[in-house]
This record gives C-alpha cells, structure tokens and sequence, in this order.
C-alpha cells in the first residue's frame, strides 16, 4: 500500500481558494499557475487538495484537509448534508453570505462573459432557508422511500424530512412508499392547502403500474393533476408536468422584479403588444398585465399551454404552442422573456430583435448563459439598464437574475 500513499502525496497541494463560481465550487491555482476546481472549499481558505482530473490548461480536485478555515464556514444545519444529500450543497456556507457569494458569481460571469465590467448589479430578494419550497423533485431508493441523490451520484440519501420542504410536504414525505417508479415530484401550493404528486422516470415520463401509499387524503395523484397557488393576488393553476417557481415566496420576489422592470407604461400596452416568451402557466401575464392588454404568450410545454389557457381564459392574450425559436416575430412593445437554464442564445436573442420591442425584460436562472444574452441582446442594439440578483433557491448556488433592456434609437 505504500505506492498509493506515496501516489496520493504526489497528486496532493495546498491551496489558498480564492472565490467561488458558477456551479458552486470555489477555484484556487495550483503551483503551476493552472486554475483547479474544488467543491466544498469557501473562499480565503487554505485546503490540502487530491487532484482528481488534471488538463492542460485547469484541474478538479477534492478537499482532504482544511487548514485554514474560513470565518463564514458553518456546520450544515442540515443532518442529511453529512449523510452525502447533495440537495444543498451549500450549507456549509453561512446563510448572511449567500448572496455575496452569488453577486459575485454574476459579477465575475459579466466581467468574463459579457465583458461588463461596470454594468450596475443590484441586490434583490432572497428566500427563507427553510421551510419554503413547494415543490420538490425526490428520488426512489430500494426500499421505495424518497429522498436525494448525492452529488455527481445515482446514490440516493433517504430524507424523511427536508429542511427546505415546506410544511405541507415534510408531513408526508417519511410515510411515502413508491413501487414502479424512479422519481416522484411532490407539489403544493402554500396559500391553498393543496397537494399534487406525480410518479415518473427520470426522464419526467410517466410510469404504467406504479404505485404509492402514505399519502395524506385528499392528495391528487398524476401527471395532470393540479394544484392552485395564490401570487401577487392572483389564483393560478399549477398541473404537476408544468414548470413553476420552487416557491410560493419566489414567484411573488420574481414578478415584483419583472414589474419594475418592464415599468408600468410597457405592462399597459403603451409601447405595444405584450409578448411573455417562454411564457409558463402565464404567472407574468396574469399578474403583472391588465386582462384587456393585447398579449402573446409563447410555450412550447403543453401542460403548462394547458395552465395558461385556464389562468388566462379572460384575458386578451393569443396562446402559441411553440418553441419561441420557431416562432414567427411580431411587432412588439415589451418582451419578457424566462427561457431555461441554457439561456435565449443567439437563436432566441434574434427573434426577440425582429420584435423590435423598446422593452425587454430578461429572467435568467445561470450567471453564465445569462451573461452571454445580455451581451448578444448589447451587440442587437440594446442597451442593459442594471442586473439585479436575487437569491430563490437558499442552501444552493443557483442564481436568478433580471436584466432591463430598452432599446436603441
């Protein structure tokens, strides 16, 4: 066994981390001048590091050994996290630093990505680290209990009680037993009492044959089962194959930020139509536009078309059932636009040119796909009035941000 001591010696430094970035490791330089990634490390330590992957130009490696911690690490409140739960791999890191941290993710994503150095980065809403989350995506281990992969794992931790869940589901989830199916999404709306659980795979299709006990009555069980959320006043339909915000108090954080935003004249129709690209169930258009404001939603999911046409019913609002790469531009006044993770792109930046809207508002949820189309939406001819950044998703290092444009004369 000496040859693998003396193995794991000559793959081993020390390293002072300097920051964390996208993705939620913390990046440091080796001796060498390379840059290495290590997760689990805070920023200003000084960690023993096992190199695990070792290219050209940068290194991943892992912690060994902490020899200078850093004032802001913290014991994850959380017993799961120690059992290898990789739900909240940022536990470790004092809750008061989280949106330091992310600020500065976005910050360094701008200054890297976007080459925006000076664009203003504003502080907005974080969400409690506790007892918030609405819905939950939660692995089936052997013996049919719920609970969370660990990191870069199929490995799955039982967690009969989730530090982030909200109330409603954490009285559930430890009596829950699935038979059939790899995964279940849990979903609840925190203002209406309501409960909606969906058995599927991992690739979120449905499993012919499963089966679930421990559920409380009165849960609706399925794919188009649906439960009701209350945001901004407004009640909204929420199927369980649609997408929604982790959180009741995330929704509410994110329409407020889009509403200043966008600004009052641009959400009546005073510059034109309204566009909601990638528009949902529609939780912009019905909480943020008057119900006689000519508006087009664009989603290419169907069960979230089918959300938005019950939330919308009385609205002026024409509903396309298509991806927004594909579809045809028109003239706009105001764009919102909430793609995925990976960003508008160039595909989805020229479409939202050819609008030739004087306002648009991006949602973006990666610092670095988002700091890519606030460049290409710059060199379209816009101009970015100020990111701000808000912390919906507490214990992890996702990032939301949401940018104003306005339009060059």
């Amino acid at each position: 066994m000496l040859w693998l001591v003396e193995l794991i010696r000559v793959n081993s430094e020390q390293v002072r981390i300097e920051r964390l970035v996208a993705g939620g490791d913390s990046m440091g330089r080796l001796a060498d001048g390379r840059v290495v990634f290590v997760p689990g490390a805070l920023a200003g330590e000084l960690v023993d590091v096992q190199i695990t992957q070792s290219k050209k130009d940068f290194a991943r490696g892992s912690v060994t050994n902490i020899v200078e911690a850093s004032p802001h690490r913290v014991e994850p409140p959380c017993p799961h996290v120690a059992r290898g739960c990789g739900g909240c791999s940022w536990q470790h890191l004092d809750n008061s630093q989280h949106m330091e941290a992310k600020i500065g993710i976005v910050k360094e994503a701008l200054r890297r990505t976007a080459k925006m150095e000076t664009l203003e980065v504003r502080e907005g809403g974080h969400v409690s680290p506790t007892a918030s989350r609405t819905t939950l995506r939660m692995a089936v281990d052997g013996e049919g209990r719920l609970g969370f992969r660990r990191a870069n794992s199929h490995d799955i931790v039982n967690t009969p009680v989730c530090m982030v869940a909200h109330p409603l589901l954490n009285e559930f989830i430890a009596d829950v037993r699935v038979k059939g199916a790899t995964e279940v999404t849990l979903r609840c709306g925190a203002a209406t009492g309501e409960i909606g659980v969906w058995m599927h795979d991992e690739d979120g299709e449905d499993v012919p044959g499963a089966t679930i006990t421990g559920l409380p009555s009165g849960v609706e069980v399925g794919r188009k089962s649906v439960v009701h959320e209350l945001v901004h006043g407004v009640k909204l339909q929420v199927s369980m194959a649609s997408f929604f915000q982790a959180s009741q108090t995330a929704a509410e954080m994110l329409v407020s930020e889009v509403n200043e935003a966008a600004g009052e004249t641009a959400l009546s129709g005073g510059f034109g139509m309204v566009v909601d690209a990638y528009g949902g169930g529609g939780l912009f258009s019905a909480t943020l536009l008057d119900n006689t404001t000519k508006t087009t939603l664009i989603e290419s999911n169907p069960s979230a078309c089918s959300d938005a046409r019950r939330n919308l019913f009385d609205y002026n609002v024409k509903i396309d059932q298509i991806s927004v790469e594909q579809w045809s531009p028109q003239p706009a006044g105001l764009v919102i636009a909430d793609p995925a993770r990976n960003g508008l792109g160039a595909v989805g930046v020229e479409t939202l040119k050819l609008t030739e809207a004087r306002r648009i508002v991006l949602v973006s949820c990666d610092a670095v796909a988002g700091a890519r189309d606030i460049r290409l939406l710059t060199d379209a001819g816009y101009t970015c009035e100020g990111v701000t950044v808000l912390d919906l998703f507490p214990n992890t290092p996702h990032v939301e941000m949401v940018s104003a444009f306005s339009r060059n004369a």
